[in-house]
């Protein structure tokens, strides 16, 4: 009763508590065919912030949980700044060792947002190991992403660990990320929208990430990340099967086109 009775103190003190516009969800499965086009199944949730209206193409997958891949430099990077690991998108540089990995971009020195463009899992992971798991878990529990569970190697956990985020998930994270409801400084939630700039689309500016594990039982295609245009901000995760490699180089191109249909890009 005590419990309730503070409830009731706190609508009266802030009414708007009590008066928040329920969220709309607008199913649009149709837009499925974007999906069975290229031979795959996956899912795609955009919010419009400032409509508080959420539109979900295949319901039935949007709920499920998946490895974030390297979706979760995201976070990732913005830990490694509250944190000190970085201090800024151009410092500390990251000297290659000299192993040749499958991506050329990866096999050179880097800071911290050339290798978030170029998602150089190597420098990612000894930024994990400079956060330690324990401020690691710390972080993503305050942020409620996905699951919460960092279970499995430290420093690779969001590729073959127990953490696990679905489609809705990565849009609720980056709207705390977006209107500044995560526990950290603002600046480095700037340095972070900073890092995730991709282009600019007509009278749209395009942030995101993308995320790839190409095989075994998890794997998966991301892209997630928010269109600014006109006043108004879109964000938006898309999740896919990549079974062929002409699904893994089609998760922009297909965010793209349901983001131009649903009005967040221009035509």
């Amino acid at each position: 009763m005590k419990l309730f009775a503070l409830f009731l103190a706190m609508l009266a003190v802030t009414p708007a508590l009590a008066q928040m516009p329920e969220r709309q969800i607008v199913m649009r499965d149709d837009l499925e065919k974007a999906f069975k086009e290229i031979g795959t199944d996956g899912t795609f949730v955009m919010l419009e912030l400032s409509k508080n209206r959420m539109t979900v193409v295949n319901a039935a997958r949007h709920l499920r949980g998946f490895l974030p891949a390297s979706t979760f430099k995201i976070p990732n990077a913005l830990i490694a700044l509250e944190t000190g690991v970085i201090k800024d998108a151009a410092h500390p540089v990251f000297k290659w060792d000299g192993t040749k990995r499958e991506f050329e971009a990866w096999n050179k020195d880097h800071t911290p947002a050339s290798a978030f463009r170029a998602s150089a899992v190597w420098v990612f992971q000894d930024i994990a190991r400079q956060i330690t798991s324990t401020r690691m878990r710390v972080y993503v529990s305050q942020f409620g992403y996905g699951n919460r569970d960092i279970g499995g190697n430290e420093d690779s956990f969001w590729l073959d660990g127990k953490l696990r985020i679905s489609a809705l998930q990565q849009v609720e994270f980056l709207e705390r990320l977006y209107i500044g409801k995560l526990p950290v400084h603002p600046k480095n939630v700037q340095t972070v929208k900073d890092m995730m700039f991709l282009e600019k689309i007509g009278d749209a500016t395009l942030r995101g990430k993308t995320g790839w594990i190409p095989s075994g039982d998890n794997k998966i295609g991301w892209f997630v990340g928010w269109v600014e245009r006109g006043g108004e901000t879109y964000i938006f995760a898309l999740n896919l099967d990549p079974n062929e490699e002409k699904q893994v180089a089609a998760r922009v191109p297909v965010a793209k086109a349901l983001l131009t249909q649903l009005g967040a890009l221009p035509r």
